[in-house]
């Protein structure tokens, strides 16, 4: 006999923050695309790729703020514990499967992304930064610093095609909801009894 949990994961502010930082990068990597390939007004794109750019750092500095707050976006949740060791493994495998193995179950976050997604934010704050020294500072260690966050950039939009395919795939083939539950928070919980 099996029943279904819906179970709350995903804060209302969490969700938001998650909707202004991915149309934040979306936009910034399509602003920064039109401006170096595109027959456009470069001044007036620039600066909205400026003024998006303060938007995304403030989401992104609310969402460091949030990583105390004891729910499912504190910190602690983003390195996976012990317990946790064999749905990074489980997960890997049905990766390598292209989901024909089963698809793991977890409360919250990913284990297998979970310092991933730290590690993401620490590389969207540079990310930031780094816009923001453009035209201050020309050169960081040799690299000029618009090839800085140019590199930057790109890591961001590599994690976020991946981070989307993943998804997909597991709302595809797992059974917990894992895209709706960033729109409304639940997630669904398969019980065996």
């Amino acid at each position: 006999m099996e029943s279904i949990n819906r179970i709350a994961v995903f804060s209302a502010t969490h969700r938001l923050l998650h909707g202004v930082i991915a149309g934040g990068i979306l936009f910034e990597l399509s602003s920064a695309w039109l401006i170096q390939h595109s027959d456009v007004d470069v001044i007036v794109w620039s600066d909205w790729h400026a003024m998006a750019g303060q938007v995304l750092l403030l989401a992104l500095l609310v969402r460091v703020g949030l990583l105390y707050r004891k729910d499912s976006t504190h910190w602690r949740l983003l390195i996976p514990t012990r317990e946790q060791r064999h749905v990074v493994l489980q997960t890997l495998k049905f990766y390598a499967s292209l989901g024909r193995l089963p698809c793991p179950d977890w409360y919250a976050l990913n284990p297998l992304w979970q310092p991933l997604y730290l590690l993401l934010v620490v590389v969207m704050l540079l990310t930031a930064l780094s816009g923001f020294l453009i035209g201050k500072i020309l050169f960081l260690y040799g690299i000029p610093l618009s090839e800085f966050h140019i590199g930057l950039a790109s890591v961001v939009l590599y994690f976020m095609l991946a981070h989307i395919a993943f998804a997909v795939l597991h709302d595809v083939k797992g059974n917990g909801a894992q895209i709706s539950a960033m729109l409304n928070g639940y997630k669904y919980f398969h019980v065996k009894k």
